[in-house]
């Protein structure tokens, strides 16, 4: 168990307060130390498409999206180039 040092003055204080609201010195300590230090939330990392299954890798190939041309930004030229290809017997 670690101990805190607290001056006199403060430590009466903290244990009014705390005898009035029915909890301890150390519980209302701990009741502050949740309430203001938030707890480390924990971080996800994207991994790389190689360190994915090759099912995965499959899947997210048909979903990769294509990058347009300099000279068709709204992408109407790649739109048209799709949908000839798929119509086109």
């Amino acid at each position: 168990m670690a101990t805190i040092s607290l001056n006199p003055t403060l430590y009466t204080k903290a244990q009014n307060y705390a005898k009035e609201n029915g909890m301890s010195v150390e519980e209302w300590v701990a009741m502050l130390i949740k309430k203001f230090v938030p707890a480390k939330k924990k971080r996800y990392r994207m991994k790389k498409i190689e360190e994915l299954s090759p099912e995965l890798q499959a899947i997210i190939g048909f979903a990769k999206p294509s990058i347009p041309n300099d000279e068709d930004i709204n992408g109407d030229k790649a739109r048209m180039e799709y949908l000839t290809e798929k119509y086109t017997i």
